[in-house]
C-alpha cells in the first residue's frame, strides 16, 4: 500500500465532514446515503468527501449485493490514529493505519490492475 501524503491528510482532517465521516466509519461500515443522514449533509458533499478520504488511503470500499441483486458501495475508515509531532523546529506526521490481509491484497491487485 502507497503511505498517503501526510500534508494531504492533515488538508483533509481540517474539513468538519471529512472528519465526521471518519468517526462514523470508525464505528461500523456503511453507504454514502447512511453517512449523508448522519453527517447531515448533501449527497455530493458527502461523495466528494468519501473519495477523497479513499483518494489518500483512509477509507476502503466494499461492494455489496442486496437481495435484489443491486450493487452498493459500502466505505470504511483504516485510519486509526494521526500523531503530529514538534521538536528541533520541526514536525512530523504519522499515520496509524490498518488493513487486514484480504484488504490489503485487494488493493494491491488493484494496483496492479491499474485500478
Amino acid at each position: 500500500m502507497v503511505e498517503p501524503e501526510s500534508e494531504q491528510v492533515l488538508d483533509l482532517l481540517a474539513d468538519d465532514y471529512a472528519r465526521e465521516i471518519l468517526a462514523y466509519l470508525s464505528k461500523q461500515p456503511m453507504l454514502v446515503e447512511e453517512l449523508g443522514e448522519k453527517c447531515d449533509g448533501s449527497k455530493s458533499t458527502i461523495y466528494d468527501r468519501v473519495d477523497q478520504l479513499q483518494s489518500v488511503g483512509l477509507v476502503s470500499e466494499n461492494l455489496q449485493i442486496d437481495p435484489q441483486g443491486h450493487h452498493r458501495k459500502q466505505y470504511e475508515t483504516i485510519l486509526n490514529a494521526v500523531l503530529v509531532t514538534f521538536a528541533d523546529g520541526q514536525y512530523e506526521i504519522q499515520l496509524e493505519i490498518e488493513e487486514d490481509t484480504p484488504d490489503r491484497f485487494a488493493r494491491m491487485w488493484g494496483n496492479i490492475r491499474g485500478e
